[in-house]
């Protein structure tokens, strides 16, 4: 294992750093409890009271230090409605920590000669294109893993979340449609349709797929055995958690619709499946500089440091920044670093279909600790940052209690939100659209996405987002030409406000966006700039 000296010097090449969710204590369902050494922290009750925090109806967390995993632990159900709980074995969709597994992938092709870090993507990507053509001549690998692409956050993510269709080809054939909101490297929006096209180089210059090369080339050397590159790998028969979303105002999760599955194209953005102890070894793998347990090094000294460097500076997450443990923050190569209570701090955080997770390195200290959640909320990154808290910053700092209440808080805010857009008035007749319902049928189109189409039912006016059958469903009247698509599955926390454009009595187009600040910004309607088409 490196050396926290080393380390030290190491995080002195990570220059300019900065970086990148007492009530009564509620029981665990059941646990599987795995304590190796005896830290201060007494982690099954971190565990707990974050559970409690966010209502949570699994968990499992792990930490290592000093290259020993002194803890893992695995709490609650693995699906509502059942008795499977969660193990310590299971496997849990990192979702977007795979991001990391990506540039590293991409740091062995560096180190191989077949690629390098400021080379334009359409050296390998020649039909590759932005918005801007001389944005499109310039935009580099680098770029494309720094989220400084000008993109809105979020930007096309509708192609593929929540049930989409699009395959890689679909994603490079959209990027020169969707506009940008700033400058090209002028500021920082996170997206993931620039790691799909990431993993297309990856492919297209190694001459493997994505998932071949990452299980080939880094979770076996690495010992992470029981991983899966992506789902369709994962063994029958494999423990694998179920993803629980729930409506605003809900009291259980449901188990999230299996159509919400990631598909391979996310595989380079989010696509990654591990159990708690595996992502130690991930971690440990960062700890010794790039060299796996049996002392093979994957990627060079060089391109370890460079996968780390910060690039593209972005806000401190709130609750650190108002405690005083975090000031300043950069996105690296599929990380992102920041300070933390004065040490580095390296790590990223992943949202998949009804499952959160959340990884962290604190080098200097040789502390990793992982957790994730079977439920769309943000007890991975409580636990994570209050026991980073607690082993290296200021106990006193609450984050479980100070953050769990302001989750609860945006919970019920969003729930009054939702109900107060859906309640009809009782005083008088409900106002009317402007125009007849058969004025706003018809196919809409937005040259990124696709079609859209509107059709009149004995119940109304329906939606059909045609790439989502998830996103297929009525639209009630709200006022004038605007109307609300509240989907049948609330748990998505996703409904929309649908907008039409009316010109000299005349529909020519609609626009849509969120109804709650609660709804994940992959839903990303706000982007759509949809046009009536001829039929």
């Amino acid at each position: 294992m490196i050396s926290i000296a080393k380390w030290g010097s190491f995080a002195a090449l990570v220059t300019g750093l900065g970086a990148c969710a007492h009530a009564p204590v509620a029981q665990p369902v059941d646990s599987a409890t795995t304590i190796i050494a005896a830290p201060a922290v007494n982690f099954d009750v971190e565990v707990a009271r974050t559970m409690a925090a966010y209502d949570s109806t699994g968990m499992v967390a792990a930490v290592m230090i000093d290259g020993e995993t002194v803890y893992e632990g695995a709490f609650g159900l693995a699906e509502e409605g059942t008795d499977r709980p969660v193990t310590t074995d299971m496997l849990f969709p990192i979702a977007s920590i795979s991001k990391a597994f990506t540039t590293t992938a991409l740091a062995i092709l560096v180190d191989r000669g077949d690629i390098e870090w400021d080379e334009p993507i359409r050296t390998y990507i020649p039909e590759f294109s932005m918005w801007d053509p001389w944005v499109s001549e310039n935009f580099t690998v680098r770029d494309a893993l720094t989220h400084r692409s000008g993109l809105p956050l979020g930007a096309g993510d509708l192609l593929i979340w929540p049930d989409g269709d699009a395959e890689p080809e679909d994603v490079i054939a959209a990027l020169p449609h969707l506009r940008p909101s700033t400058g090209f490297r002028s500021g920082y929006a996170y997206d993931n349709l620039l790691y799909v096209v990431a993993g297309e180089i990856v492919e297209r210059v190694s001459g493997q797929s994505w998932a071949d090369f990452v299980t080939a080339e880094l979770l076996s050397p690495i010992g992470m055995d029981n991983c899966a590159a992506q789902r369709d790998r994962i063994p029958e028969g494999a423990p694998l958690v179920t993803g629980h979303e729930r409506a605003a105002g809900a009291d259980d999760g449901v188990p999230t619709d299996p159509r919400l599955n990631f598909s391979p194209t996310w595989s380079a953005a989010g696509g990654i499946y591990c159990p708690a102890g595996e992502m130690m070894e991930w971690g440990k793998f960062w700890l010794d500089g790039g060299v796996t347990a049996d002392g093979q090094r994957l990627i060079s000294q060089n391109q370890a440091r460079e996968l780390l460097q910060g690039v593209t500076p972005q806000s401190p997450r709130g609750g650190l920044q108002a405690s005083g443990s975090s000031n300043l923050a950069l996105y690296a190569l599929g990380w992102s670093v920041h300070d933390f209570e004065g040490t580095l701090a390296v790590g990223h955080g992943g949202g998949a279909p009804g499952v959160v997770s959340n990884f962290l390195i604190l080098p200097e200290h040789s502390i990793v600790i992982f957790s994730a959640t079977n439920d769309y909320r943000g007890a991975a990154s409580t636990f994570n940052y209050h026991v980073a808290n607690e082993l290296v910053g200021r106990p006193e700092n609450d984050f479980i209690g100070d953050w769990g209440a302001q989750f609860a808080a945006a919970e019920a805010r969003g729930a009054a939100l939702i109900t107060a857009t859906a309640d009809t008035p009782d005083e008088g007749p409900a106002p009317s659209p402007s125009l007849p319902l058969a004025a706003y049928v018809g196919a809409y189109q937005d040259p990124w996405y696709g079609e859209v189409r509107i059709s009149d039912t004995a119940e109304g006016l329906f939606i059909d987002m045609s790439r989502s059958e998830i996103l297929d469903g009525q639209l009630t009247h709200v006022d004038g030409n605007r109307f609300a698509a509240f989907w049948p599955d609330s748990s998505l926390k996703a409904d929309a406000f649908v907008d039409f454009s009316v010109v000299d009595g005349q529909v020519t187009g609609m626009t849509m966006r969120a109804i709650s600040d609660l709804t994940d910004f992959s839903y990303d309607f706000h982007d759509l700039q949809l046009e009536r088409i001829a039929e």
